[in-house]
């Protein structure tokens, strides 16, 4: 079957790689192929921002194959102790969105086309995955989607061996990688001001002393926030778009389902 996946974030490259290894012929086009939003997250495995009748069984779908790919080393997944406020700490996969992604890309067995598409009727595929993001409110008309403005500010990794996160207001994490750290957070509305990047590491520095001042790179996304992820199928698109601060949390568990409507 031919298919067309709308989105090379993190959910289009994840349906990409269930369904062309199911056997089907699957194109992924999408405006932005190494700029997208997935880009700038922290990528830790944490159900952040969102909501769906399905979400604890496709995050449990998706960790399980993430642990799996800990073994895979051009993944850049791991394993890492996350402290959460007011959670127990637990031992989540942490994606390296420089190594996981374009690890997903290259184990994609079909085409990748930089293009934006702005009707569904323009792609003459037989069915349509609608991995859009944020992209759906304008694609779909679906005003229930919003912008929740992320900021990922990349700073020297310090001698920490664990993560952390104060998801409640304001919103801070600090997610050691191999070979830098992430800070975060902001999740607003509004895009962020120079101001909101120094209250970040300022309020991360507050928790963690040992941070580096310098700032080594920032990276922006939307998350896609909706009332609950849309996982259906409508006609011949299959939508999977909606996921908040989760993509990565969810991708392979969504994934699946897409690929039992297909």
């Amino acid at each position: 079957m031919r298919i067309a996946v709308i989105g090379a974030g993190v959910s289009g490259l994840t349906c990409g790689v269930v369904l062309a290894e199911a056997g089907h012929d699957v194109t992924i086009l999408a405006k932005d192929i190494e700029g997208t939003t997935s880009h700038a997250a922290a990528a830790i495995w944490y159900p952040y921002h969102v909501a769906g009748a399905e979400l604890d069984a496709w995050a449990n779908e998706t960790r399980e194959m993430l642990e799996r790919l800990c073994s895979e080393p051009a993944a850049g997944v791991s394993l890492i102790d996350f402290e959460v406020t007011g959670e127990s700490v637990m031992r989540v996969p942490l994606m390296d969105t420089t190594r996981y992604l374009p690890y997903l890309r290259s184990r994609f067995k079909g085409t990748i086309v930089q293009r934006e598409v702005h009707t569904f009727e323009e792609l003459t595929e037989d069915l349509i995955v609608n991995c859009a993001g944020f992209g759906a409110r304008a694609l779909c008309g679906d005003e229930l989607l919003v912008p929740g403005y992320g900021v990922a500010v990349l700073v020297d990794r310090p001698s920490l061996e664990r993560a952390i996160a104060h998801p409640d207001e304001p919103l801070m994490y600090v997610i050691p990688r191999t070979n830098d750290c992430v800070l975060g957070g902001y999740d607003a509305n509004v895009p962020p001001t120079d101001a909101d990047i120094e209250a970040i590491v300022a309020r991360c520095r507050a928790v963690v002393p040992e941070i580096s001042g310098e700032i080594r790179g920032v990276r922006h996304g939307i998350r896609p926030v909706r009332p609950q992820v849309r996982l259906e199928r409508e006609g011949r698109v299959i939508h999977n778009y909606g996921h908040g601060g989760a993509g990565f949390t969810l991708a392979w568990g969504c994934a699946r389902a897409v690929q039992r409507m297909v």
